[in-house]
């Protein structure tokens, strides 16, 4: 397999606390300064509880009170300042991979793809996330970006100038998941010397 066939870097660590572009930022602290945790454990916090604040009470659900992004975007665009930020920091680390990505790619990037909950349907989050990227050769076609919520086919939303093409891509998680679950099967059946059979 040749480097271009393989996934070599990903903004999920060990686990989905880490990540900034996963349903977890909805939850989750994210990327945070280490030394947070014993300073709060000095502040008298017990382990339990920095694990809870830090991956179930954090993310949107910390800053604006709310996972439902709709909602906090709703919010924000009536002036709540606090949904704002939420938007602006999820925004922001969404950049900020997408500039690393950048570079370990050395600036050779075929296409932005936006998939799954927001990519598919937050079209005002791809625009921003996309904003100021000309340098980059990124150029959204804001009426067709507008026009693709709830695709179900790949649905390209760069405008014809644009050198990098932007995506939306839907996705089946079920569905890869229930693919993976079978091939596994297939191959522990088959060290069994039995077949699988899907449900």
């Amino acid at each position: 397999m040749s480097r271009l066939e393989q996934c070599f870097y990903r903004s999920m660590q060990w686990c989905p606390s880490s990540d900034a572009l996963c349903r977890a930022f909805f939850w989750s602290a994210g990327d945070i300064d280490p030394a947070i945790v014993p300073y709060l454990a000095e502040k008298g916090m017990s382990f339990k509880e920095l694990d809870t604040l830090m991956n179930k009470k954090s993310g949107f659900l910390g800053l604006a009170g709310s996972v439902d992004l709709r909602a906090v975007m709703d919010r924000a665009a009536k002036g709540d300042e606090r949904s704002a930020l939420a938007v602006d920091m999820f925004v922001r680390r969404v950049r900020k991979y997408m500039g690393a990505y950048w570079m370990h790619l050395g600036g050779k990037v075929d296409a932005i793809v936006f998939s799954a909950g927001i990519g598919e349907n937050a079209a005002e989050i791809r625009r921003r996330v996309c904003d100021g990227m000309a340098w980059a050769g990124v150029d959204i076609d804001d009426k067709r970006n507008d026009a693709a919520v709830g695709v179900s086919e790949p649905t390209e939303v760069s405008s014809k100038g644009s050198k990098v093409k932007v995506m939306v891509v839907p996705t089946d998680e079920e569905l890869s998941i229930a693919e993976q679950t079978l091939e596994v099967m297939g191959k522990a059946a088959g060290r069994r010397g039995g077949t699988a059979a899907a449900a």
